[in-house]
């Protein structure tokens, strides 16, 4: 009798620490995206940095190259946010083109500089932009960081503030998250016809997938299934929607001309969201896949970074 009752504790023992397991991993996950949306999870670099290409240097336009810029105030729904306009190069022709570069998250818009001298060479003013959260704009009721859910309002404001003062296209250049939330710009706002050419380095275009790839980095137990329930669970606890965080077939179906770069070393925004984008795209895409980490393709191939981006910049219909 006894016997008998052995294989039903044992599966009730094997079944209550799968549970268990899961608790702990959803938990984990749930843990590490509040952590990473509400912006604790990023520190100040332990020193300065000197190069201004290298991720954490702070420092304006004029202090990093020499180049003549201004600080503007763009108005967005939460306030002034303070941005910098790069003006062309002294010879290029004006034709109403201009760049708006959007960082991720725990990033700045100097983040923006390893595009900023091709920008500017190629005739296009520059506008590096702060949004909601970070620390010179104002800061979101929530304080969250939402994959472009809500900050797409911020760069919609950018583009109104560009078509203001006689901008008529706009190539929008996105970095990490910052590609989430040019996403949900061509998804979302009424100016997304102004966009003439998309620039993404590792885009967070789906925060799932972002999630799952970084659980899998720190070989959680379960991570795949906690990842996935993390998403509802954050839902519950924030109120934000996480799984409406998929742009993937938006930036596919965008009809102009996209640039991607991506390092198979990235440990935060799986290589395969880029992929995915080329897959889906029917032509009009260029893509440098380098062995770098997130970020770093423009360090890992600086010459091929610099000359697949000014030859994309070239052959824009102007």
């Amino acid at each position: 009798m006894s016997r008998s009752r052995w294989p039903r504790r044992l599966l009730l023992v094997l079944v209550a620490g799968f549970c268990l397991a899961v608790v702990f991993s959803t938990w984990f996950s749930h843990r590490l995206l509040v952590e990473v949306l509400t912006g604790r999870a990023f520190g100040a670099p332990a020193e300065a940095i000197a190069d201004p290409l290298v991720m954490g240097y702070r420092g304006d336009p004029g202090q990093a190259f020499g180049l003549p810029f201004q600080t503007v105030s763009v108005d967005t729904p939460g306030g002034p946010a303070p941005a910098w306009l790069i003006p062309p190069a002294a010879n290029a022709t004006p034709d109403g083109t201009a760049a708006i570069f959007v960082h991720g998250i725990g990033g700045a818009r100097e983040d923006g500089y390893p595009y900023l001298h091709a920008l500017h060479e190629a005739g296009l003013p520059v506008l590096l932009i702060t949004y909601r959260n970070d620390p010179e704009a104002p800061r979101a009721p929530d304080g969250l960081r939402l994959f472009g859910l809500t900050e797409w309002e911020d760069l919609d404001a950018a583009a109104l503030w560009l078509q203001a003062r006689g901008a008529r296209k706009i190539v929008l250049v996105g970095a990490s998250m910052g590609g989430g939330i040019v996403g949900q710009f061509l998804a979302r706002s009424p100016r997304a016809d102004q966009v003439s050419a998309l620039i993404l380095d590792a885009p967070a275009l789906d925060a799932q997938m972002v999630l799952g790839h970084i659980t899998d980095e720190l070989k959680l137990p379960l991570r795949s299934l906690g990842a996935r329930l993390a998403i509802p669970a954050f839902a519950l606890t924030h109120g934000a929607n996480l799984a409406q965080a998929a742009v993937i077939p938006v930036v596919a179906g965008f009809d102009g001309p996209v640039l991607l770069f991506h390092g198979a070393a990235d440990r935060i925004v799986p290589p395969e969201i880029s992929f995915a984008v080329l897959e889906a795209r029917d032509g009009g895409t260029t893509m440098l896949h380098t062995a770098g980490d997130h970020l770093q393709s423009h360090l890992v191939e600086p010459e091929r970074f610099d000359r697949i981006l000014r030859g994309f910049l070239g052959a824009l219909p102007r």
